[in-house]
């Protein structure tokens, strides 16, 4: 199956994994770090363990802190 993954200031990776991988297992084939960074699966809140399906797109966003 092929997943998409987005991370913010970077191209996007097409990567093909096992049908039920998990973000975790993805993340690890397209070399990205994911530290300090929220993950959604298809716009939605997800998890390292989210088992992923055809034609999921990952993204990893910056997390912003700080303030006054």
């Amino acid at each position: 199956m092929k997943v998409k993954v987005l991370k913010l200031g970077s191209s996007a990776h097409e990567v093909e994994a096992n049908p039920g991988s998990t973000v975790q297992e993805v993340l690890d084939k397209a070399g990205l770090p994911h530290g300090g960074h929220a993950i959604s699966v298809n716009g939605l809140g997800a998890g390292l363990s989210t088992a992923l399906g055809e034609g999921d797109i990952v993204t990893l966003v910056p997390k912003v802190e700080g303030g006054r």
